[in-house]
């Protein structure tokens, strides 16, 4: 929708809506009321000391910790990220900084390492993995 030359965006526009995100650990408050909106084909970058909250927050997208309040929308539609896997399979993943790699695989390799498209027969479906 177009107001006055600016697009003002709609809840469905969104790719993925992060609302009043909240984690504690004992004795640490590691993400308060966090709100996150990101649309198709952008890049944000996390920014901030250590102890800020980058990974918590990540992990939480990606399914490795479960926010204790806050809702995650998937393309306006409500959800609750079980485990990675389940990230993986709404089209999240995460790939780590210290990332440990197979040197004798490719780059696609690795990254889909567990998760490889297959054909008949067991065999990797390569042009689907490129």
């Amino acid at each position: 929708m177009l107001w006055g030359g600016v697009r003002i965006m709609n809840k469905t526009d969104l790719l993925l809506t992060a609302s009043g995100i909240t984690k504690q650990f004992p004795g640490v408050l590691a993400l308060s009321d966090v709100d996150f909106d990101l649309k198709s084909g952008e890049v944000h970058v996390l920014l901030g000391e250590n102890g800020a909250g980058k990974s918590t927050f990540i992990k939480i997208l990606s399914g490795a910790y479960r926010a204790d309040k806050g809702d995650l929308y998937l393309k306006g539609e409500k959800t609750a990220i079980q485990s990675p896997h389940h990230a993986m399979d709404l089209g999240i993943a995460t790939c780590y900084q210290e990332f440990n790699l197979i040197p004798y695989l490719s780059v696609a390799e690795n990254i889909f390492l567990g998760r490889f498209p297959m054909r008949k027969a067991h065999i990797i479906d390569k042009s689907k993995l490129y």
